[in-house]
């Protein structure tokens, strides 16, 4: 039987999500609490690998079990088992042909940016002490709606996959002493989101002459801004239509 869940995390002390030889990931942890819990392996899929650094609020996860699960109890265990970094919830099962990356619609995320040095946004938000534009910003925004090539946003690592995304949503607004970019999107390749608001943000300080239409239309990864680090991206839900 397959089981879905949602799973939180601070992306701070982790590798990414995904399972790798030399850092802890998200999914090792959950395989290795789950497997605890069930008393046999248990392997967890994600909608997206989230990299080093980088926090989820809904990452979308599913697992298959040869039985069936008290969801309730086993959630309960789960979160006694994981670090105060990881939490699952909204554990249920599935159809057999529900998978938690290609059953996903949409992926929406989320980058903070504060404008002076908190420590309440210590790997939560980026401290940007730059004269910002954020009018200017905020024009920029529409060249990003629609089906577009975003190899120029996207860095080496995406494994030859396409960098057609279709963006459905694009804002930026403040949040008390945050201003949040937000983007919602079918896909997002390697590290799309970062780029993206390293470019604006270049932009919005005068130093990228060119706009964000301009740099989209080119593809050319040399014209976009530096990109944005990784503690103030979160992965804010992954959207299905059965769960």
């Amino acid at each position: 039987m397959r089981y879905f869940c949602r799973v939180a995390y601070d992306g701070t002390p982790f590798g990414g999500w995904q399972r790798q030889p030399d850092a802890p990931s998200i999914q090792q942890l959950l395989d290795e609490k789950a497997a605890i819990v069930l008393r046999r392996p248990v392997f967890f899929t994600g909608a997206g690998r989230t990299d080093a650094g980088v926090h989820a609020k809904a990452q979308g996860a599913h697992f298959d079990y040869d039985g069936a699960i008290d969801v309730r109890r086993f959630t309960q265990s789960m979160n006694a088992l994981l670090p105060a970094e990881a939490a699952i919830y909204d554990v249920a099962a599935v159809g057999s042909s529900f998978h938690a990356r290609f059953s996903a619609l949409r992926r929406r995320y989320r980058y903070y940016l504060c404008g002076r040095k908190s420590p309440l946004f210590v790997q939560r938000a980026w401290p940007v002490f730059y004269a910002i534009d954020w009018g200017t910003i905020m024009t920029q925004l529409p060249a990003l709606l629609g089906t577009h090539d975003f190899s120029a946003f996207c860095a080496s690592g995406n494994g030859g996959a396409t960098a057609v995304c279709t963006v459905s949503a694009a804002a930026i607004e403040r949040e008390g002493e945050c201003m949040v970019f937000s983007i919602e999107a079918d896909r997002f390749v390697y590290k799309m989101v970062r780029s993206i608001v390293g470019t604006l943000v270049d932009i919005g300080r005068g130093k990228q002459p060119l706009t964000l239409k301009e740099v989209l239309e080119r593809r050319e990864r040399a014209l976009t801004g530096a990109t944005a680090p990784p503690y103030g991206l979160v992965l804010e839900e992954v959207v299905y239509a059965e769960v």
